[in-house]
């Protein structure tokens, strides 16, 4: 009987430390991830860049889909799980996102809603990509990530956009439209950007066009805009005074900007956008 009992209880114990070491395990990992997860993290270089693959977001678009988590949550949390580097990465499955995603909201709920939100903004309107191609024709849109290049008209600064050229340096020749609905911002002449239009989005990311040769119509602020909707045309407008233009190659500045509650205006990189947007270009007449 001694023999038994003593067997059952290092059985017990065995079972007991097993069971420990699995929870210690999981604290760990948990607080590693956590720790991915910065303050304030949309005001973060590293948010800021959105290194998202077309790839993670097709992903994503299918989880949302299918019901099993919103397009936002995702990607909020996969960008924490990836430390803000998702480039293609290795791929991770709705039940760990939702895993995680609990975690967040009851350790880090304040940081994570802000980081919520942002990806809301910035990627929940999107339908159409800003230029579209040539019906029937060779010509095509080019643009590199050139966020955060050193630029220096009006003093130093760095570029919060991405530009986007067409085949032919023709001023007023290739259209741009609004890649989401939205309601216009800004309007009118900029000495940096020319002629530019701001939509507003229904999530609240501000999407911004510039360097425009002219207007689709008379915008005027308070209009409403639907995605796909023509804005103008592009043009090489800017870095003067009023109607100065030619000072640079014909193209578009193409710019995302989203807010918090300290912070009104926050540039982020529009590549992984225009990637992800890219097969929605429609196709016009020329």
């Amino acid at each position: 009987m001694k023999k038994e009992r003593n067997l059952l209880l290092a059985a017990v114990l065995t079972v007991g430390l097993a069971v420990g070491q699995s929870l210690l395990t999981w604290a760990l990992l948990a607080e590693s991830f956590l720790r991915k997860l910065p303050d304030d993290p949309v005001e973060t270089a590293a948010f800021r860049q959105l290194a998202v693959g077309e790839e993670n977001l097709q992903i994503l678009e299918k989880y949302s889909r299918s019901g099993d988590i919103s397009l936002e949550d995702g990607l909020a949390v996969w960008l924490v799980d990836g430390a803000f580097s998702l480039d293609g990465g290795e791929r991770i499955s709705p039940g760990e996102l939702k895993r995680k995603q609990n975690l967040l909201e009851e350790r880090r709920a304040s940081d994570f809603a802000m980081l919520r939100q942002a990806c809301k903004e910035i990627f929940l309107d999107l339908e159409y990509f800003p230029v579209p191609l040539p019906e029937g024709g060779e010509e095509e849109i080019t643009f590199e990530d050139t966020f955060g290049a050193p630029r220096t008209y009006q003093g130093q600064r760095t570029h919060e956009g991405t530009d986007l050229f067409g085949t032919k340096n023709i001023s007023g020749y290739y259209p741009v439209v609004s890649v989401t609905d939205g309601v216009v911002e800004k309007v009118g002449w900029l000495p940096l950007g020319g002629w530019r239009i701001g939509i507003r989005s229904p999530s609240g990311g501000y999407f911004y066009y510039a360097h425009l040769d002219s207007y689709g119509r008379n915008f005027q602020q308070g209009d409403s805009v639907r995605a796909g909707e023509l804005l103008g045309l592009m043009g090489d407008t800017g870095y003067g005074t009023e109607g100065t233009s030619g000072k640079f190659p014909v193209h578009l500045h193409f710019g995302i900007y989203i807010r918090t509650d300290d912070c009104p205006e926050i540039s982020v990189n529009p590549y992984a956008v225009l990637r992800y947007l890219k097969k929605t270009a429609g196709e016009y007449t020329y």
